[in-house]
């Protein structure tokens, strides 16, 4: 996507904002405290920011920050960095990546009770399918129908609250296509049964949505919102999250100048991770980059439908392009070794490392998360995060239902890159056991 085309977006989502009240002026410099969720992709983050959203005591964004830093040409490779990572950049783009930040602070209400919220609501739809759809043109006119609507048929929707996303969005999604018919919801973190009983005609996912993206898929369902206050940006930490952001901590504490910036290091297994890695590299979905050289990834690029010869999927480190003709595992590894690598190195003072086998393990793991948690957020004893991390949420953004110890189904396959020396000493470095029978 051009920077003329990029141009052409933000003016397009600051029309559908028009008619609605701006959020606080110069938002990044009144943030006092940013918590940064720092981890390897498909290392547990996305359930655990879910998680964190439970709690009204934290500022939160709806999803991750990459849209926003592509929508202002700070993604690759219109960056320049020649990856996900960013440095220090001139303050008129960290300008535009703050205001657009703006709109998206806050936290979930669920609120659909009059007018004012669905048209609120029709807004921030409207804005949010421009960046998953950047070929359609979207009118808040149009979703202020759809909601209201689907907020009379109960769809998902009951006692003026939004009770039931999925079955809100799927039927959203399919009322959609009737106008727009680029739309899929294959596309979306929904379950397939969902999919196809409210959208039977849609095809299956099969490659990218687009030749250009701002947000990747799966697409986040998105729901009403209650937007930050002045006094809560200057009082609570803001919760960012994104495993991109592990290249990005410079960039962070630059976007944020007056903040204190701590790192939540979210670890998990080797074997875990580069398992669940596999499975996504090869699940039709979470492609993020389009790639200028031919990949011959072994697992991957002769069994993507050529789409694999060109899409890099998750996070693109420093130094990908010597893995461009190396066996899927090996590419796995390299993302996850890259991440906490990184992580340690550009850590701030304030870090808290939690393992993700504790957030979704026994009970009494879970709840001693909780206390760490609130003990080093500020918020002390947090029903709702503490509920959340007791209870525990459904996966969210996932391939497969998480079971203990999954990746041993792979073991044979994996055996040389876990007991890759440079993994091993990364392992040691975070904690964990040599010996992988430890490992969940």
């Amino acid at each position: 996507m051009s920077p003329e085309a990029l141009a052409e977006l933000v003016s397009r989502l600051a029309g559908i904002r028009a008619d609605e009240a701006p959020p606080p002026a110069e938002a990044r410099r009144a943030v006092r405290d940013v918590v940064v969720v720092g981890s390897s992709s498909r290392g547990g983050s996305s359930i655990f920011a879910e998680i964190l959203r439970r709690s009204p005591a934290l500022v939160h964004l709806r999803a991750e920050i990459n849209p926003f830093l592509v929508m202002h040409g700070l993604g690759y490779p219109l960056s320049q960095t020649g990856s996900d990572a960013l440095g220090p950049r001139p303050e008129a783009e960290l300008d535009a990546v703050g205001e657009a930040l703006a709109w998206d602070l806050g936290g979930p209400c669920d609120r659909l009770a009059d007018e004012q919220d669905r048209r609120r609501f029709a807004r921030d739809l409207a804005a949010r399918l421009s960046l998953q759809w950047t070929g359609e043109r979207f009118e808040v006119a149009e979703l202020y129908a759809h909601v209201a609507a689907l907020t009379a048929e109960g769809a998902g929707v009951a006692g003026g609250r939004l009770v039931d996303l999925d079955a809100f969005h799927a039927r959203l999604l399919a009322r959609l296509r009737d106008d727009h018919p680029s739309i899929n919801p294959y596309y979306y973190d929904l379950p397939p049964a969902v999919v196809r009983a409210a959208c039977p005609g849609a095809p299956p996912a099969e490659g990218p949505p687009g030749e250009f993206l701002v947000e990747e898929p799966p697409f986040v369902c998105i729901r009403p919102w209650r937007r930050v206050s002045l006094e809560e940006l200057e009082s609570r930490p803001v919760v960012v999250k994104t495993p991109s952001n592990a290249y990005r901590l410079p960039f962070l504490r630059q976007l944020f100048p007056d903040a204190r910036l701590r790192l939540l290091h979210l670890t998990r297994n080797v074997a875990a991770s580069v398992n669940g890695l596999y499975d996504g590299w090869r699940y039709p979905g979470f492609y993020a980059h389009r790639l200028p050289v031919v990949l011959s990834i072994g697992g991957y690029s002769d069994l993507a439908g050529g789409y694999g010869e060109r899409w890099w999927k998750f996070d693109l480190p420093p130094g990908w392009r010597e893995m461009v003709t190396a066996p899927l595992e090996e590419v796995c590894a390299f993302q996850w070794r890259s991440a906490h690598a990184a992580l340690l190195a550009e850590a701030p003072p304030d870090v808290l490392r939690l393992r993700f086998e504790d957030v979704v393990g026994a009970v009494d793991a879970r709840a001693s998360v909780a206390r760490a948690l609130g003990d080093w957020l500020g918020t002390g004893d947090d029903p709702p995060l503490r509920q959340a991390l007791e209870r525990g949420l459904p996966p969210v953004m996932a391939t497969s239902a998480p079971r203990r110890q999954r990746w041993f189904s792979r073991a044979l396959q994996l055996g040389p890159v876990l007991l890759d020396a440079r993994n091993q000493k990364l392992m040691k470095e975070l904690g964990y056991a040599p010996d992988p029978a430890t490992w969940t």
